[in-house]
């Protein structure tokens, strides 16, 4: 026989809730051909205990303290590489499987599952075998087959890839050349034949020099020679007059960039050569160009005031003539100074000048009451933004001025949003913060003791015989695991574990998939979303729609009913549509046990966001709503809701 069949697999038990880790060292400690060799309470103790005894197996809580079952994984199969770790959670989360496969354990438990299927997961660690949920296994298959769909997929990039870079090269709008580190042309397309009227077979070998005009051959080597030591993508000879020479001896002006290229056979130059002939052309098109910014900063509603590194006036739109009274030949080579109240002018150098050393995007003054001034003397408040422009003559300011007279109003108004939005925020923040405090009690309390419970009437079961007892027996666990598996249900309603760890889109699926078996309805997730929402964006998604597919569930009387996630317009929009007996939203009003459908509008829109619905008896329903992605910044409260005050 082998040495596993005839002598017994050694176990280690890291647990830190001591109801559990006994209930689990005593059912251990009753099964033929397994040993108890130790026991932990943290990850740091089970590391330690796994490199003294080298077990064979070892049975880990993912969330013990000490960096949880991942990091002991991760540092026992470095202390005792024969051993084989299997994870011990409360959650089967696809997240946590990944962790833990990821450290190299061999199996994932549930607590709270038959006490049998501890036992068997031991044995087939033993053998090397592995032991996964059924859903979790399901889900990385598909992932499998996936990636291996994408590898076949990409088999024939290197079959193709000579031909895509020969497409390429051909169907690029310049010339070509590639050279070797002697200078030696290589290779070159189509348009470099065009340029320079050359045949191909009369450039390759040749040196790239014969392309130059004579006067500039004999320094171009030199140049050439510091490339290739020292190469970078690059344009050559920039702010000078290049040019090139045909085979007819003719000369053209040229702008001339470089790459390099590592291959096997060593570096290579690609000269990428554009004839510029028609500069004219573009230096017409540089001129409408500045024609147009002029008209623009002409309709701007704001005024525009640019100034040069001295801090004196270089231009300014009609707009700031009206602000002001200015005409703008009195402004123009002023000191921007000039516009400002005489209190604030000695101390806005020090700022201008700070500005323009290191300019950037960014509102002036943020926080402050600032104030313009008339050339009649009188002053009004203002709003300053300003922005950095790089020129070929230097760095210049260019300020943004906003008469502001009337905000009063406004910024009284968004103090009233704000207030209202950080009233939601304290709620959002406090209710998820109880929801976590209650399904932490339950899973750290009420799970382990039911587990412990159900362990110890597995143990018990060996020193009983009579049939009725064991019937009860049967009767007791049965019912225990019933209520393990209402309290695990009880944890998902108050805070799905895949909320945190996995984003939106796998807690409303994993929603979805429970519905779907304990209703009568047909739920589907069209997820198009590419990224995760924010928490608090998530969290208000998540409870709105859930809200909404509890009001599906207990009222619609749907067969069928989808859920679409999307981006749009720099938020996050979640549709549900059921085909159920619908009704009609004006004369619909909250009924015993969820929130009315005006509540959840009020949600969505305390967020920053919008809820609206569609439905008519007999004609099914759809909600659609929409929440902003910065709605952590949107409603962030103030200290003192915080604080708790």
């Amino acid at each position: 026989m082998s040495e596993i069949a005839s002598s017994p697999i050694r176990v280690l038990v890291a647990e830190d809730e001591e109801q559990v880790r006994a209930a689990i060292c005593d059912l251990i400690a009753g099964e033929k051909g397994i040993e108890l060799v130790a026991v932990a309470v943290d990850a740091d103790e089970a590391i330690e205990r796994a490199g003294a005894v080298k077990p064979d197996v070892a049975l880990l809580d993912m969330r013990m303290p000490g960096g949880g079952g991942s990091r002991a994984t991760a540092e026992i199969r470095e202390v005792s590489p024969g051993t084989r770790a299997i994870a011990l959670s409360a959650y089967a989360d696809r997240s946590n499987v990944l962790e833990m496969l990821g450290a190299g354990a061999v199996g994932y438990l549930v607590k709270g599952n038959s006490p049998d299927e501890i036992v068997e997961a031991i044995r087939r660690a033993a053998r090397g075998q592995s032991s996964l949920p059924t859903s979790i296994l399901a889900e990385l298959l598909g992932d499998l087959a996936r990636e291996s769909a994408k590898r076949s997929e990409a088999d024939d990039v290197s079959h193709r890839s000579a031909t895509r870079f020969r497409n390429l090269l051909e169907s690029a709008p310049d010339a070509v050349t590639i050279v070797d580190a002697r200078g030696r042309i290589v290779l070159v397309n189509e348009q470099t034949e065009r340029l320079f009227g050359y045949q191909r077979d009369e450039l390759i070998g040749q040196t790239i020099e014969m392309l130059l005009p004579r006067r500039f051959r004999a320094g171009h080597l030199g140049l050439r020679g510091g490339y290739f030591a020292h190469p970078s993508t690059r344009p050559m000879g920039a702010g000078l007059e290049l040019a090139g020479l045909r085979k007819d001896g003719s000369e053209f002006p040229v702008d001339i960039s470089l790459s390099a290229i590592e291959t096997d056979e060593g570096r290579l130059a690609s000269a990428f050569i554009r004839d510029v002939t028609e500069r004219k052309a573009i230096e017409t098109v540089r001129r409408k160009t500045e024609e147009r910014f002029e008209t623009l900063l002409e309709s701007a509603p704001d005024g525009v005031v640019i100034v040069d590194s001295t801090g004196r006036i270089t231009l300014v739109n009609t707009q700031t003539e009206t602000l002001f009274g200015y005409d703008r030949a009195e402004l123009l080579g002023e000191p921007i100074e000039k516009l400002l109240p005489e209190r604030f002018r000695p101390r806005h150098v020090g700022h201008r000048d700070g500005y323009l050393a290191d300019p950037r995007t960014r509102p002036m003054g943020a926080g402050l009451e600032l104030a313009g001034r008339r050339r009649d003397g009188t002053e009004f408040p203002v709003d300053v933004s300003l922005s950095g422009i790089e020129t070929d003559e230097g760095r210049l300011a260019a300020a943004f001025v906003r008469d502001v007279t009337e905000r009063d109003a406004r910024t009284e108004l968004e103090g009233a949003i704000a207030e209202r939005r950080a009233v939601l925020a304290h709620l959002v923040s406090a209710g998820e913060e109880e929801r976590r405090r209650i399904a932490g009690d339950i899973h750290d309390d009420s799970i382990q003791v039911m587990t412990a419970a159900g362990m110890r009437l597995q143990i018990l079961r060996r020193s009983i015989s009579d049939p009725e007892q064991l019937h009860r027996l049967d009767e007791l666990e049965q019912m225990i695991q019933r209520s393990i598996s209402r309290l695990r249900h009880l944890i998902f309603e108050l805070r799905p574990p895949a909320l945190d760890n996995e984003g939106l889109s796998a807690a409303l699926r994993a929603y979805l998939n429970e519905a779907g078996v304990t209703g009568g309805t047909s739920y589907r997730l069209d997820d198009r979303l590419a990224g995760q929402p924010p928490e608090a964006t998530r969290v208000i998604l998540y409870r709105i729609a859930q809200e909404v597919l509890t009001n599906i569930r207990k009222h619609a009387d749907a067969e069928n009913a989808t859920v679409t996630l999307s981006a749009s317009d720099g938020g996050y929009r979640v549709r549900v549509q059921d085909d159920g007996v619908g009704f009609t939203p004006e004369t619909t009003t909250a009924r015993p046990g969820h929130l009315g459908l005006a509540a959840i509008r009020e949600r969505a829109e305390l967020a920053g966001g919008w809820l609206h619905i569609e439905s008519a008896p007999r004609d099914g329903a759809t909600v659609e709503f929409w929440i902003p992605s910065d709605v952590d910044a949107a409603i962030t409260p103030p200290a003192t809701l915080e604080n708790g005050s």
